[in-house]
């Protein structure tokens, strides 16, 4: 993804200067917008090569979990009555470099006249705006500690979340890989074992067995067409999913799919609510937390409602009047919200109601890879074994013709 340097104007005058990874330049002004500065340019920046290869070995900004341990730790010691400085000062002891170099840049930032939320905007491609809008909240109402450990809280459900996904996704992956290669060395070197047999019997051969000569033959003749041609689709691949268009087309894509609509409806639903409680609990103001959550929602229709809610809102528009003529969440979550609306107590609700819809998309997850697992054996199943019946029953033709 490209990186892009920026210079942006806040509202008290200041200049501020950044590097952030976006998609395009449009994206970059929009995020600028979204943090409330007036954006005044925002060009490529030079040597992407060589940071990308700084990152890639190591040598370049923490990992997501790094991050989420190296804020718990900053919150501890604001806690313990030390400053931002001092704090950042006694992290660059980590025994983590990335870690100990990005609490060093941070330190200088902040040592040199910024605030913390201005030194950790220039991090933009590893801390989102989400996150760097409710520090400057925090800075202002002198409640940082308390907006970190918010952040660090809300990064750990995501990265639990995160992973029990992963860990759902992984076992019919392997199944299938699994397959893939038993088959692959079935063609490749069990079937050769034959051909001379078979290759006399072609025109009597069963319909499979005359399928898995062919394919074997194919294979072997085009070997390094085949293995060059896996590698360069998983290649392209993983770079078409790097771009954050592609990712959100088979977002949108997956979320039309039956079996699978209802838990990405659930997790849309609790990503869009619990952003919003945690915004507007740590002093975001309603038409910024809309502004910010534009970028929380993934799937470009929904993305679309969600501009239309908050332009509806500055119109002067209730939030929950628009939200329930929208599809965006599921009419008991609107019904949720206008309660706390009603009562004054937005936040409290909308982080209640993100944690029934986790809930929920736990339990649609479970009964999701519940059916797709014995789904998974039966085709893995079937697929080979009509192969290996294939070979066996012309084999056995062959043997009744010799009697």
């Amino acid at each position: 993804m490209p990186h892009y340097r920026y210079r942006a104007l806040s509202k008290a005058g200041e200049i501020i200067l950044g590097d952030v990874e976006a998609a395009s330049r449009e994206d970059v002004l929009r995020r600028i917008e979204y943090l409330g500065h007036l954006p005044v340019e925002a060009e490529i920046a030079a040597g992407n090569a060589l940071r990308a290869g700084l990152s890639l070995s190591g040598g370049g900004l923490p990992r997501p979990r790094e991050l989420t341990t190296f804020l718990r730790l900053l919150a501890l010691l604001l806690k313990s009555g030390l400053t931002v400085e001092a704090a950042l000062q006694t992290l660059e002891d980590d025994a983590n470099k990335a870690v100990a170099r990005f609490a060093a840049g941070l330190r200088a930032a902040v040592s040199g006249g910024d605030g913390f939320a201005e030194a950790m905007e220039r991090h933009a491609s590893i801390f989102e705006p989400i996150y760097i809008a409710m520090i400057r909240a925090g800075e202002a109402s002198g409640k940082l500690e308390v907006v970190l450990r918010a952040i660090v809280e809300d990064r750990t459900r995501r990265e639990q979340l995160s992973q029990r996904i992963s860990s759902a996704i992984q076992y019919p992956m392997f199944l299938v890989g699994s397959a893939m290669l038993i088959l692959f060395f079935f063609l490749l070197f069990v079937v050769p074992q034959f051909e001379s047999v078979f290759t006399e019997l072609r025109g009597r051969l069963n319909s499979g067995a005359a399928f898995a000569l062919s394919a074997s033959t194919w294979l072997r003749t085009h070997l390094d067409l085949f293995l060059g041609s896996c590698v360069a689709g998983i290649v392209a691949g993983w770079m078409i999913l790097r771009q954050p268009v592609a990712r959100a087309g088979l977002v949108g894509a997956l979320a039309s799919m039956p079996g699978i609509a209802g838990p990405m409806r659930d997790r849309r639903t609790a990503r869009f609510i619990g952003t919003l409680g945690l915004l507007v609990e740590n002093g975001v103001a309603l038409p910024t937390a809309l502004k910010i959550l534009r970028d929380v929602v993934t799937e470009p229709r929904y993305a679309a409602v969600v501009d239309e809610i908050h332009e509806q809102v500055r119109n002067g528009r209730r939030f929950i009047d628009a939200l329930a003529e929208s599809d965006l969440v599921p009419v008991l979550a609107v019904r949720m919200l206008r309660v706390g609306d009603e009562t004054g107590d937005l936040s409290s609700i909308a982080r209640h109601a993100a944690e029934f819809y986790e809930q929920r998309l736990a339990i649609g997850l479970d009964r999701l890879m519940g059916a797709i697992g014995p789904v998974t054996i039966i085709l893995v199943s079937v697929g080979i074994g009509g192969l290996v019946v294939s070979i066996m029953s012309a084999l056995l033709s062959i043997t009744e013709l010799a009697m």
